[in-house]
Parts: structure tokens; C-alpha cells; sequence
């Protein structure tokens, strides 16, 4: 069973065992709920499995099944964020309703508890019934809204960056980092369009795309060559994570042939100011599952390699999909990269899937060469685009650097 296979198996067992296991739970005050609520609850569930069984239908046939955004928001967010929290929420329900059960069994009963007012239970049983019913459904659609809200928006996050080694011709370069972009489903060509927009009217030095360029599928790639050659000055890139996953083409080859300058472990020098500044590619060598997470061999081996390319006459700029890869940039002063998305999901600055998945997530971070030596400098994108759909605390960014030496 390949990798698809397991994901629509996991999708097809969380929403049956939530489906049977909240209806269980609410049992006892189901039949007095609304009967629109019971009907929305169960078309709800119909809805999703539906879409496993199209998708399904579409990975046996070789073909791509199209669904609208607003329903693809509500697939997503239900399947990875709300079905396990509420599959989590059922056990803890089943947990506590074995408990009060005892309890209640191991306890004499009152006359008064044997012989509730019928009036006011009927009321509260009307309530809590409907109000279980429309809870899955509800909270999927408000939660579908706020991310379809937030979707199209983005901030230009800005910095100044003082560099020990910057040649004074360079003195106040300025750079547009780009990352994230996952050009997929989720992105519209009017999103699109924004986002060249704002990179041409930042007049940039140098443009520079960390990686993640399209989301898996390879129809969205003509959309996404034509961003990245719009874009002035011309855009250098990298591969990512997502680049690399995509089946029954060649990537590289396309987005080359599409005039765009892709980067693998490899260099190119561009002339700012007429000062040689040289932009070092690194391939995508970062963890390749959940089991290796920890294992970053790959990652420094690649480093070590690229390093090798350095052109001691020109300035270097270290371009990195993964953060951690600047644990091993060597004496390089600059490195971007992006990856992390912010962290995607955040409580706040230092608490969320950020911290809890990478060393570096978000920002500028800074730190000596050695003792008593000047700094080195990274920054993480947060990244523009998604792969799933809702951001909190970690909003989606275009990122302008302004360099000077000092």
C-alpha cells in the first residue's frame, strides 16, 4: 500500500469512528435534537467520505479529480486538524462516561434523582441534542470560512541586516526573499498576480526563492513558471521539500526549460553594484520521513559539497530550504531559507508546531563564528503560499532585506 493509500485509509477511519463514536456519546439526548440538525450531521460525514472515495476513484484511474476551493478548505482542515481533536475529545467523553457510570451505579439513589421534572429535561434535552448534532459540521464550516478570510493576505516583513564582511560597494543591497509558495489547489491566479505585483514594486537588488514552488502537482507548473519569470530582477531558486515529491515529470527540467534559474547543490553569481555576489543552491537533503527526523547527515554532506564551489572573489549568500542546514554553512555570513512556514500553527511567538519541529522557525537569528568573532546571520521565511490552509500566528510573508556592512 503506497503513501496515498495510507492517507485516504487514515481519513476514511477518522470519520467513521468520529461519526460512531459522537453519536454514541450523545445517545441519550440524540432523538430529541431538531431533525435538520441530524440530517446536516450525517450529510456532513456523507460529504467526506465521499471525497476519500472520488479521491480514491481518481488514484486508480490516473487522473485528477478537481474539487472547489471552499470544499477543499472544509476536507483539509476537518481530516488534519478537527477530526483527530475530536476523536480525542470522544475517547476522553467515552473515558468519563465509563467513570460517571460507575459512580452512579456504585451510589444509592435519591427519590428526587429517580424522578426528574419531564418539563425542564425535555427542554435541555432539545437543546444539547441539536447543539451535538450541528457541532461537527458548525465548527468545520466557521473554521473553513476564517481560513478562506485569511487566505489571500500577506505582509512584507522587513530587515536591516548589519554584515562584518559586506563589501562596501554593497553597502545597503537589498534582496526580496520569496518562499512557500505551493502553487496548488489553494492558489488562485489573482493570489498570484498580488504576489509578483509586490515583489516588482520592492525594486530588489536580487530576488531569491527558497523552495516549495508548487504543491505536488505538476498541472499547476506552467502557472507557476510564469510568476517566477514575471518577476524583476530575474528570480533565482531552489528546490524544496514538495518540488521534490512530484511524480511522472522532471521538475528541474521543466522549470529550467521555462528560462527559470533553478539552483541544485550548484551556483550562480550575479553583479550588484559591480561587486560578484554568489548565490549557493542547496539541493533538498533535509529529513525524508518522521523516522529520520533527528538525522541530518544528508544535510551537512550537501553543505560540505556546495561549500567546495565558493568563489573566494565574489560575496556569498547561502540559499537553503531547510533552516538547520545553517548549522553547517561554515564562515558564510547570510543564509535564507524557509521550509517552516512560520510554524504554521502557533499558540504564540515560542509556543506551536514551530518550535516543536525545528531549531529555527521563523525570523532573524544571529550568532558569533566563534569566540570573539563577528556574526552570522539567518532568516526564515515564514513563506507565502500553503499547503494546508489556515495560518495562526504565523502569517504569510514576503521578506525584504536591506544589507550594510558594519
Amino acid at each position: 500500500m503506497d503513501f496515498i493509500h495510507i492517507v485516504l485509509t487514515i481519513f476514511a477511519a477518522l470519520d467513521v469512528a468520529v461519526w460512531a463514536l459522537w453519536r454514541f456519546l450523545a445517545r441519550k439526548i440524540w432523538l430529541a435534537a431538531a431533525w435538520p440538525a441530524r440530517v446536516l450531521f450525517h450529510g456532513f460525514f456523507v460529504l467526506q467520505l465521499g471525497f476519500v472515495a472520488l479521491v480514491l476513484r481518481a488514484v486508480h484511474g490516473g487522473s485528477t479529480t478537481h474539487f472547489s476551493t471552499p470544499l477543499l478548505y472544509l476536507v483539509y482542515l476537518w481530516h488534519l486538524l478537527l477530526a483527530p481533536l475530536f476523536l480525542v475529545g470522544c475517547a476522553l467523553g467515552l473515558t468519563g462516561s465509563g467513570a460517571l457510570s460507575l459512580f452512579r451505579w456504585a451510589r444509592p439513589r435519591s427519590a428526587k434523582e429517580a424522578a426528574p421534572a419531564v418539563a425542564s429535561g425535555v427542554s435541555r434535552r432539545q437543546f444539547l441534542g441539536t447543539v451535538a448534532a450541528l457541532a461537527p459540521p458548525l465548527l468545520a464550516g466557521s473554521l473553513t470560512l476564517f481560513a478562506a478570510g485569511q487566505s489571500s493576505n500577506f505582509r512584507i516583513r522587513r530587515y536591516t541586516i548589519r554584515l562584518h564582511d559586506l563589501p562596501k560597494a554593497l553597502d545597503g543591497m537589498t534582496i526580496t526573499h520569496l518562499s512557500d509558495l505551493h502553487v496548488g489547489p489553494f492558489t488562485s491566479p489573482e493570489f498570484l498576480l498580488s504576489v509578483v505585483n509586490a515583489v516588482n514594486e520592492l525594486k530588489a537588488d536580487l530576488n531569491v526563492f527558497t523552495g516549495d514552488l508548487i504543491n505536488n502537482d505538476p498541472e499547476y507548473m506552467l502557472r507557476a513558471i510564469d510568476a517566477l519569470r514575471a518577476m524583476e530582477p530575474e528570480i533565482v531558486a531552489i528546490k524544496g521539500n514538495h518540488d521534490q515529491n512530484t511524480r511522472r515529470f522532471s521538475f528541474e527540467e521543466n522549470l529550467r526549460a521555462g528560462g527559470v534559474c533553478l539552483l541544485v547543490n550548484q551556483t550562480a553569481t550575479r553583479t550588484v553594484r559591480g561587486v560578484p555576489v554568489q548565490l549557493l543552491g542547496l539541493r533538498w537533503d533535509g529529513p525524508q520521513n518522521w523516522q529520520d527526523r533527528g538525522d541530518e547527515r544528508r544535510l551537512r554532506t550537501s553543505v560540505d559539497e556546495l561549500l567546495k564551489q565558493r568563489n573566494p572573489a565574489a560575496y556569498p549568500i547561502l540559499l537553503a530550504h531547510h533552516p538547520h542546514a545553517w548549522d553547517y554553512c561554515g564562515d558564510i555570513a547570510l543564509t535564507l531559507s524557509g521550509h517552516t512556514h512560520g510554524g504554521q500553527l502557533m499558540l504564540n511567538e515560542d509556543h506551536g508546531f514551530g518550535p516543536a519541529m525545528f531549531r529555527y522557525w521563523t525570523g532573524l537569528y544571529r550568532r558569533p563564528i566563534g569566540p570573539g568573532q563577528p556574526n552570522q546571520t539567518l532568516v526564515v521565511s515564514n513563506g507565502i503560499g500553503n499547503w494546508f490552509p489556515l495560518r495562526v500566528n504565523a502569517p504569510a510573508e514576503i521578506v525584504h532585506l536591506t544589507l550594510q556592512r558594519g
